[in-house]
């Protein structure tokens, strides 16, 4: 495993707005088009969207560098929802009508997502989901105003829960945080686990509030439980809490401890040497050998993006970029900005390879498909958590079908009659 650079260090974003442009004969070429991007940029969701915003920067001025896109400059405004739905459908509303920006864009939180979505298809207006991940979003809810660049919950939990099946335990319990997310999350991976293993039973279920700070009451609930494992979904800085707070207990040498999230470098970095070492978590593993040598234009991308600021990347800014030069290509396939083209250009569905491998962006749910990775937490000889024995999956190999997503999207439609 390659040594690691110094830890992430945050980015000092303060302002809600920021206008990301590049300077020079791209910028002037053409009316930009803007981009209305909302997220939360304070709270416990920073450690994934101060990186996230820097890559949609690195990912603009390359775009805009190269001449923009139809001759035109890519132009992101932002607004802080504060992990709140009727915040960011606020922003949502004043960004299309005073704003008047062409796409709409982003958000970390499920339940924020599904907000701006609604508002979308209210609008008209084509709204990018490109940081939350939620199922619901391009399947039960979906509709022709939403298309989502990054995976969604079913790909990389199925990862996950196929891993767990290996594991020699039949008896769970989970933590999950009280909202769309930790829902569609536990209601994924207990599904497919038992699909693979049918003796699973449930212990016990935990739903805390998102931004809990004291778990305290779980902790002590989960080792009461008789569970064997458990799975955790909270995430961000309350994921950083849970497990600080987790370890004095000795709650990971007692149960099996399988992350959703805690072995991206956006979580593990804060933890340190608090670090859940030998937890089973998916992971953005870029600095990771074997991971460089599947994907040989990996290391150049991390050269790119610290030389920007000699900060290491990680989930949040691979999303950021990647769902940038997503929004480009399908503006550029349908080689006009107007909704209707562009929607269309997405309904034929298209592939980009990214230094981390091919994103299939499916037609017919308009759903982001990239490799998913699932390893094990360990301490590098440098004394850095890092994620280990990484396996690699692509999503196309894990993700429920277009026929399956038409049935759900059927039943969901006859429930709301």
């Amino acid at each position: 495993m390659s040594r690691r650079s110094s830890p992430l260090v945050a980015l000092g974003l303060t302002s809600i707005l920021l206008v990301l442009i590049a300077t020079g004969p791209a910028a002037s070429q053409g009316k930009p088009i803007r981009i209305g991007e909302i997220n939360s940029y304070s709270g416990l969701a920073t450690v994934y969207t101060f990186p996230y915003k820097e890559g949609i920067s690195m990912a603009v001025k390359e775009i805009n560098d190269a001449g923009g896109v139809l001759g035109r400059p890519i132009e992101f405004i932002f607004r802080d929802d504060k992990l709140k739905p009727d915040e960011a459908v606020k922003a949502a509303r004043e960004l299309v009508s005073q704003e008047k920006v062409d796409f709409l864009a982003g958000c970390i939180s499920s339940g924020v997502g599904l907000a701006i979505s609604a508002y979308a298809k209210e609008a008209k207006t084509l709204y990018f989901a490109t940081h939350c991940q939620t199922s619901r979003l391009t399947w039960d809810d979906g509709h022709k105003y939403v298309a989502h660049t990054t995976n969604n919950v079913n790909q990389y939990i199925r990862a996950l829960a196929k891993k767990a099946a290996t594991l020699p335990y039949r008896k769970w319990a989970h933590i999950s945080p009280d909202y769309e997310y930790g829902h569609n999350v536990w209601d994924e991976f207990i599904a497919y686990l038992k699909q693979l293993k049918p003796d699973v039973q449930v212990m016990q279920e935990n739903w805390p509030k998102l931004g809990e700070t004291d778990h305290s009451p779980y902790v002590t609930a989960l080792l009461q439980s008789g569970a064997e494992a458990f799975l955790s979904s909270v995430w961000g800085a309350q994921e950083i809490a849970f497990v600080k707070q987790a370890r004095p207990f000795g709650l990971f040498d007692k149960v099996k401890y399988i992350s959703a999230s805690v072995g991206n470098p956006d979580e593990l970095d804060p933890l340190g040497k608090e670090a859940p070492i030998g937890a089973l978590t998916p992971g953005f593993a870029w600095y990771d050998e074997g991971m460089q040598k599947r994907h040989p234009k990996l290391a150049e991308w991390v050269k790119k993006y610290e030389a920007r600021g000699k900060k290491e990347p990680t989930l949040g800014a691979s999303w950021g970029y990647a769902s940038t030069y997503i929004i480009a290509e399908a503006i550029k396939r349908a080689k006009s900005a107007e909704t209707d083209k562009v929607i269309a250009a997405l309904g034929e569905g298209f592939e980009l390879e990214f230094p981390w491998g091919k994103v299939v962006m499916r037609g017919c749910d308009m759903q982001a498909i990239p490799p998913q990775w699932t390893g094990i937490v360990k301490m590098n000889a440098q004394g850095k958590p890092v994620l280990g024995d990484i396996e690699e999956t692509h999503g196309k190999d894990v993700i429920r079908s277009c026929d399956e997503v038409a049935k759900i999207r059927a039943l969901a439609a006859e429930k709301k009659k």
